[in-house]
């Protein structure tokens, strides 16, 4: 590794150096500022460490000019101010760190040693434009579907838990339809109030109630030629769904407070999270309806369905969050992918891609490790990783130890955990027990015989 130095403090420079040098790395010290980026673009260093305060140079202004590099350095602000809006600005236009005079060696010695893992760790980023992934075989089965949409105008329901990427997808039939040089109008049926549900939709003329000053075209008119997508489609009301199911048929529309209707050539893609067949069956949707937004269905399988997944989604939000926050590098390690597809994810592909954005914003260049995951995981999904974990260390403890029969081994503890938990809820009592168990009272007995289950234990 290669660092350089630019303070016009002698000192500064000299103790600088010397413990540089003592990290291994190749070191060269400049008093002046002036020409600090020429000086960079010719050692190529990995790491600056740099003066807010040169005599004969505003370290900040140089700041600017090196995160503009197409192959810029790590930067490390050194100061002898300690407000913390000069912390706050370096940290804002790109510094890696900022370490404030008199600097604790040791700082400066962790500064160095994070930097050293940043370039020597392996991150999943790869380059590329997409805006979709998925090769599991339940996300092949999802785009075969979606081709055969994209080559059709009848409407689509697309269904599947939330945050599992409805709203994605359709977009996706959209741009490989005929339709994908017009409009793609997406609207939440949930976030519009039920009185202005037909308005929002279907628009409205002047004087059509209190306020409407000037005539509105509404969405449907808005998506004229290309696709509208109405997400939540369980939440419209009764009275919308009617005229929703007669635009279907007709493909014309009647604004609120007029007469004439007028035509349109819009695709339907609606979604829902709520099973419509029970709705149904409550009197909360139409039959009628529901067949006609249903002509292609399409289901998304939960991201938990598809793991197999997770290491691309998590290339791809890295991409997205790297290009947000101006960074050239950074990303997940493979172990800290392996972490994440341990993860349920009830929050789906959402979930974890507001996870991806986070991390980046938080750590930037530096490699997200499995520890800093840990970090931002909710308790209760921590404890379900931490048990897994724990079994596989344990699996690999007896495999390294060279143990026979480790399936039965794990196995039989895992069994004598359950079944003494329960009866400890149960207090001891077998039967009860053994229904919240799901075996028969009789194989409970058994257990406990067999792996010397201490029936005490239950009582307590």
């Amino acid at each position: 590794m290669k660092a350089v130095v630019f303070d016009d403090e002698r000192t500064i420079r000299k103790v600088m150096e010397k413990i540089l040098k003592k990290e291994g790395l190749e070191v060269k010290t400049f008093e002046s500022g002036i020409n600090a980026v020429e000086i960079i673009r010719e050692e190529a260093p990995d790491i600056v460490f740099l003066d807010i305060s040169l005599q004969d140079a505003n370290g900040m202004d140089i700041l600017r000019s090196i995160v503009a590099l197409e192959n810029r350095p790590y930067v490390v602000m050194i100061s002898g101010h300690d407000e913390y809006n000069y912390l706050i600005e370096a940290m804002k236009l790109g510094a890696f760190d900022y370490i404030p005079k008199p600097f604790d060696i040791d700082k400066i010695r962790k500064v160095v040693n994070e930097i050293r893992e940043i370039l020597s760790a392996r991150t999943v980023t790869e380059t590329g434009d997409v805006d979709i992934v998925g090769k599991s075989p339940a996300m092949k089965e999802v785009f075969k579907i979606v081709g055969r949409a994209s080559a059709s105008n009848q409407p689509v329901l697309i269904t599947g838990e939330s945050g599992t990427g409805k709203e994605v997808i359709a977009k996706l039939i959209h741009r490989y339809s005929n339709r994908a040089d017009k409009p793609f109008i997406a609207i939440n049926c949930a976030a519009i109030p039920s009185g202005l549900i037909e308005s929002e939709l279907f628009g409205y003329e002047k004087g059509a109630f209190t306020g409407a000053d000037r005539s509105r075209q509404g969405k449907f008119q808005a998506a004229d030629g290309g696709t509208i997508f109405l997400d939540e489609i369980s939440e419209l009301p009764l009275e919308a769904q009617g005229k929703l199911l007669r635009v279907l048929q007709e493909m014309e529309i009647t604004p609120v407070g007029s007469t004439k209707s007028i035509k349109v050539d819009v695709r339907v893609i609606a979604a829902t999270n709520k099973n419509l067949v029970r709705l149904i069956a409550e009197d909360k949707f139409r039959e009628d309806l529901f067949y006609r937004l249903s002509v292609i269905e399409i289901n998304l399988p939960p991201l938990r369905e598809r793991k197999e997944d997770i290491p691309e989604l998590v290339e791809l939000f890295t991409r997205q969050a790297l290009k947000t926050h101006g960074l050239k590098k950074g990303g997940f390690t493979e172990e800290a992918v392996e972490l994440l597809k341990r993860y349920d994810f009830p929050g789906n592909i959402r979930e974890l891609k507001n996870l991806v954005h986070k991390l980046i914003a938080i750590y930037r260049e530096r490699p997200i490790t499995p520890d800093l995951i840990s970090l931002q995981i909710e308790p209760e999904k921590q404890a379900v990783l931490d048990w897994k974990d724990g079994l596989r260390k344990e699996v690999s403890k007896l495999y390294s130890r060279g143990k026979k029969n480790i399936y039965t081994r794990l196995i039989e503890e895992a069994e004598r955990v359950v079944i003494e938990e329960v009866l400890k809820y149960t207090k001891g009592n077998i039967s009860e027990a053994s229904k919240y168990l799901g075996i028969h009272r009789n194989t409970v007995h058994k257990k406990v015989e067999e792996l010397n289950i201490d029936k005490g234990k239950g009582k307590e």
